[in-house]
This record gives structure tokens, C-alpha cells and sequence, in this order.
């Protein structure tokens, strides 16, 4: 049902730019002498965009509460994004482009245990981004809203380090690593879930000058299809469904480029 519901979504996405463009096409401009919404975009730009992700991390958090660690809860987690495009001739005020996120939050207990203390942590980490469109309607003088989506791949990095905090020799990490018996207090392992990803959005945008454009907006990123690997090698199963980047993201950014009319 999932695949389903994201192809009917990328059709609509992709049709959208269409549907506008023949609406522009048949209607009567006679009855007014000048409207904003009738201009057409021209240029391109690239540029920063930070971006708050509000995430659902409730599954995430029975692991970590499993293993005696704090839960990631309800607290936002803060990416750095990046985006460049520009607009198409062949269809009015539609651009493409690229567009990729990444940012990270960790969670760490501290345990004391006989000679010393316990540092456990895990990292949590999410990256996506891919292919662009956007269509773009102008509604007032250097002020615009985009509705648009990215369509790519993604990632879910879980890194869980434990250290005991002791002194590291060479020959003891061999031996440590030789012994089959050896039960080591300090290791860091990589979970890796990679997914496609299906972000749409909306962004309203203002020019500032012709080369410098701030925008607010607002996304909604859909990973699917997940595939897990421990230390970026080996399969991993049973991988609870819920583990991936589900919830809505508040995003601002500041293009550069060249912002026509």
C-alpha cells in the first residue's frame, strides 16, 4: 500500500506543473491590466537551508531505553541542508534541481562499574536529498510560493560506542580482538539503513535585491523500501518498520543566484 500511495503522489507531483501552466494558458487576462500572477520566472540560484526535523522517535526510543540509555523524545533534530536550481523555458515558472540534508543527535549514559566508569552513546543520524522540481506562482512584488517535491535516497545512521574509559594499548586491542572469549567494554558498531525518499514541500520565498532571495518553508520527507547493514557490510533483519525519519521539517535558507522576472 505504501509503494502505491508514493506513486500516486509522484504522478500528482509531477502533473501539477501541467495543470498550471494550461490554467495560465486559458485564462482571460483582458479584464485586468497588470497581475503578479501572471509573470513568468526566469534564472537560477543555490544556497544554504537549515532545517528543524520533528521526527516520531517513539520505536527508537524503546531501543535505547532497552539498553539504559536516555531517549531522543520529542526534541527536534537540526540539518544542515543545501539546494541549487533553475527554471526550465519549456514550462512556465517550473525549475529543477538538487537538494540534499544531513544532521545528527546523540544520546549518552555514564555507569560506573569496579575500576572506573561506563560511557555508553549513541548517535543518531539522518541524511537524504535528490532530484528537485518545484512550481513556482508568483503572488505579490519580489514575494513567491514553490510547491514541489525531491525525489532520491536516504539514510539512517545509528552509531552505539561503548568506552570504559581506561587507557588503550596497542597488544591489549589485538589480543582483545583475537580472543573469541573476550568480553570488551569498549567497541563502536554502525547500523546503516538506506531508503528512498519522497520529500514534498512548500516554501515562500521573497527577493530581496536580483541576487539574494530568503525563503520559509515547510516538508515532509517519506522513506520507504529500507535496507539495513551492520559496519556498511553485513545484512541485518527484523528491523522494526517504524525505525526512519517519519514527521514534518520547518525549514529557512538563503539563496544566491540571479532572481528574474
Amino acid at each position: 500500500m505504501k509503494k502505491y500511495t508514493f506513486c500516486i503522489m509522484a504522478v500528482i507531483f509531477f502533473t501539477l506543473p501541467l495543470i498550471s501552466q494550461e490554467k495560465d494558458e486559458d485564462d482571460d487576462n483582458s479584464s485586468r491590466s497588470y497581475s503578479y500572477w501572471d509573470r513568468s520566472k526566469v534564472g537560477g540560484a543555490g544556497g544554504v537551508t537549515p532545517i528543524v526535523g520533528m521526527f516520531d522517535n517513539k520505536e527508537m526510543d524503546k531501543m535505547l531505553t532497552s539498553s539504559g540509555l536516555p531517549t531522543l523524545g520529542a526534541d527536534p533534530i537540526y540539518l544542515i541542508g543545501g539546494e541549487g536550481y533553475g527554471y526550465i523555458m519549456f514550462l512556465k515558472n517550473v525549475r529543477m534541481g538538487g537538494f540534499g540534508a544531513s544532521g545528527s543527535k546523540s544520546v549518552v549514559k555514564i555507569e560506573t562499574i569496579p575500576g572506573g566508569e561506563l560511557r555508553k552513546e549513541v548517535e543518531y543520524g539522518i541524511s537524504y536529498g535528490g532530484f528537485l522540481v518545484d512550481y513556482v506562482q508568483p503572488i505579490a512584488y519580489r514575494l513567491d510560493i514553490a510547491f514541489g517535491a525531491s525525489i532520491g535516497g536516504g539514510e539512517i545512521e545509528l552509531t552505539m560506542r561503548r568506552d570504559d574509559g581506561k587507557f588503550k594499548e596497542w597488544n591489549t586491542l589485538w589480543n582483545d580482538f583475537g580472543t573469541v572469549s573476550s568480553q570488551a567494554t569498549s567497541y563502536t558498531r554502525k547500523l546503516n539503513g538506506t531508503f528512498v525518499v519522497f520529500n514534498p514541500h512548500v516554501n515562500i520565498e521573497y527577493t530581496l535585491i536580483t541576487w539574494l532571495q530568503l525563503r520559509i518553508g515547510a516538508g515532509y520527507p517519506i522513506m520507504i523500501s529500507p535496507e539495513w547493514t551492520l559496519d556498511e557490510k553485513y545484512d541485518i533483519n527484523n528491523v522494526p518498520s517504524k525505525i526512519r525519519a517519519s514527521g514534518y521539517t520547518i525549514n529557512a535558507g538563503i539563496m544566491f543566484g540571479f532572481f528574474g522576472w
